[in-house]
């Protein structure tokens, strides 16, 4: 500042009680408290890969905190884009036939005994094959009952999943549940069955 004022050739003594003026005023000023920084929140939206996704997340959350500890970092996961999504027309089927990847329940007009079935294909599809098949355990029950029958125009969906595990384990979980007479998926090993698939279709969860 001294420098500043003689280059531009002020007198020495105007400098000197310039200088003096500057350094009582400053002797008079209070101290000022310093106010903690408020920490700064921040959030980094990640897909959801794997359970791996969760790891990388805790060491970028540590590794923003050790470098700016006055930010408050975290990490939010969405679920990753699927191929549905690129169809929403889907959701506005209105036939119950047309649907897919659906648990379904079958019921028998005259004594009222059901199925539980599921399908990844369309469901008129499966109805025809419950028709048709000699297999089909719908078909076999008419068969035994000649004045019985179904009527597949009247199938009831009870669930949908995004895969054919997810679709297992609430097919599982609907026969469990209801006990239907048609069934024989049913047995001392569908609880393993459905611990098996739960791995199979949520392997973050390991």
């Amino acid at each position: 500042m001294t420098i500043i004022l003689a280059r531009n050739e002020y007198p020495s003594e105007v400098i000197d009680e310039s200088i003096a003026r500057f350094l009582r005023g400053k002797a008079r000023e209070p101290d000022q408290p310093t106010e903690p920084e408020k920490p700064v929140k921040r959030f980094l939206k990640l897909p959801y890969v794997s359970n791996k996704c969760e790891d990388f997340a805790f060491r970028l959350k540590k590794l923003v905190e050790d470098d700016f500890p006055q930010v408050d970092f975290n990490v939010a996961f969405q679920a990753p884009m699927t191929i549905g999504k690129f169809f929403p027309f889907k959701d506005k089927i209105q036939n119950v036939d047309e649907h897919s990847l659906v648990v379904y329940d079958l019921k028998c007009r005259e004594c009222g005994v059901e199925y539980i079935g599921k399908t990844e294909r369309i469901l008129y599809h499966r109805l025809k094959e419950h028709r048709d098949s000699k297999n089909s355990a719908c078909r076999q029950h008419v068969e035994a009952n000649p004045t019985h029958g179904f009527d597949f125009g009247q199938v009831k969906i009870l669930d949908s999943a995004d895969t054919n595990n997810k679709l297992r384990i609430k097919e599982l979980l609907h026969i469990l549940s209801r006990n239907p007479a048609l069934n024989k998926q049913l047995g001392p090993q569908s609880s393993f069955e459905i611990k098996t698939l739960i791995v199979q279709a949520y392997p973050q969860f390991r």
